[in-house]
């Protein structure tokens, strides 16, 4: 994380709560060869990784939840799962993906989650071994797997196993790979005598918030799955406006800078090797040199901002996006400039404006300053205008001061578990 003293300190954890989803891709979410729960046969092989203990997951949740997830009865297997998907161009691929089952059976059925951004496949979910790391795939694995549910989460594109730049945040892409890792989850459990309830809940953090809606839209659009429950947590569903509108605006401090110019970074990149745009047609030569460098290779998160942030004071950036992307970029940002490639992207990503069916609880910080809560808001807004009432969508706020965009995580989490536990009863929505 950031540190508020003058000379940066920077860790993985900090990088995790550092992303949103600034781009979709609808063209390929209206794109679902693979029929909607794909046969048995989409699950190319499983690695166990590691087992938890009843105390261990014990410790873990006190440690990391304290009260607000109960303790459990169950040991967890860890298997890291390889399956069949689908690319942002709808070609066949493998990725891979943690599963985790609950000794005896997990009766309340399977959660799909969502991870937040990260950039080295270190991170991904898959590389969870039971062993404490900070991640998002240890406090799901924790919360959820722990009160009787099995937990599937994708690596994505271009992370764990699967080699090439990650859609990032093309959240319509990256929903795909959630969606196709259903059946493999549930065939895996099979073939480990576990047993799995029919019910199917989704959820995710920051960028896999955003996933996660797409991943609902998605399964309510082309059948063959009922959601019992979703829980999309802290994500720009606004790409276009709110998102726009929050990379234009000044930071109030370094960190704040940085999180724009990773961001930014990080999408430009991804343009630059799936379609070739040039890096220099976004960032100042300097800049866009940094860039190409940084990104490739098994950079860890934690270098990759260091490098960042680096450039932009030796190019004397002042904190400001202004000065590091390149003025053709900035009006195309300010003008909602479509012709532009990432732009028209970003356009063509909003998630917020549809009418969900699935119970869905909306969990956002108060004060958020990766993911603006505006975007949950305007969310709200949209899907109230068209008619979704509150015993389909609520709002969940978290409203403690003293938490940030990654600390805010397992409190999120929690009140996701608390929500498939027992639907709107005794959730305290703002609306």
């Amino acid at each position: 994380m950031f540190s508020n003293k003058k000379n940066f300190r920077f860790s993985a954890a900090f990088l995790l709560s550092a992303l949103l989803v600034i781009f979709a891709e609808s063209a390929a979410a209206q794109t679902n060869k693979l029929p909607v729960g794909a046969n048995a046969g989409n699950l190319v092989g499983s690695t166990l990784n590691g087992t938890m203990s009843v105390a261990q997951v014990n410790q873990q949740i006190q440690k990391k939840f304290g009260a607000s997830v109960s303790p459990t009865a169950q040991a967890l297997d860890l298997y890291k799962a390889s399956y069949r998907s689908r690319d942002e161009n709808n070609r066949v691929v493998i990725l891979s993906g943690l599963v985790v089952l609950p000794r005896g059976g997990a009766p309340n059925g399977l959660v799909i989650f969502n991870h937040g951004t990260i950039v080295n496949s270190a991170l991904a979910p898959s590389r969870f071994t039971g062993k404490s790391n900070a991640s998002e795939a240890e406090l799901a694995t924790l919360a959820f797997a722990s009160g009787g549910y099995a937990v599937a989460m994708p690596d994505y594109l271009g992370l764990g196993d699967n080699k090439g730049a990650h859609p990032y945040p093309l959240g319509a892409a990256n929903s795909l790979s959630a969606v196709d890792i259903i059946e493999p989850a549930r065939t895996l459990a099979k073939r480990q005598n576990t047993q799995v309830g029919a019910r199917l809940f989704v959820s995710g953090y920051s960028e896999g918030g955003a996933v996660a809606m797409w991943t609902v839209r998605d399964l309510e659009q082309k059948g063959g799955y009922n959601v019992s429950a979703a829980a999309p947590m802290s994500g720009p569903y606004d790409l276009s406006d709110t998102t726009r509108k929050w990379l234009l605006a000044s930071p109030t401090d370094q960190s704040e800078f940085v999180i724009r110019l990773y961001l930014t970074s990080y999408m430009a990149y991804y343009f630059h090797k799936s379609t070739g745009v040039k890096l220099t047609e976004y960032f100042k030569p300097a800049m866009a040199l940094t860039i190409s460098q940084t990104f490739k290779g098994n950079t860890s998160d934690e270098n990759i901002i260091k490098r960042l942030a680096l450039a932009a004071i030796l190019m004397r950036s002042k904190n400001s996006l202004s000065n590091v992307i390149t003025p053709r970029f900035k009006r195309a940002l300010e003008t909602l400039d479509v012709s532009d490639p990432v732009i028209r992207e970003m356009q063509k990503s909003d998630t917020y404006d549809w009418s969900p069916r699935t119970k869905t609880l909306l969990i956002s910080l108060q004060g958020d300053k990766v993911v603006d809560p505006a975007n949950t808001e305007k969310t709200m807004r949209t899907m109230r205008r068209r008619g979704v009432s509150a015993e389909i969508l609520r709002h969940y706020l978290i409203e403690d001061a003293s938490l940030n965009h990654v600390t805010a995580v397992a409190p999120a989490i929690a009140q996701a578990r608390r929500f498939f536990d027992g639907g709107f009863a005794g959730i305290r929505a703002v609306e």
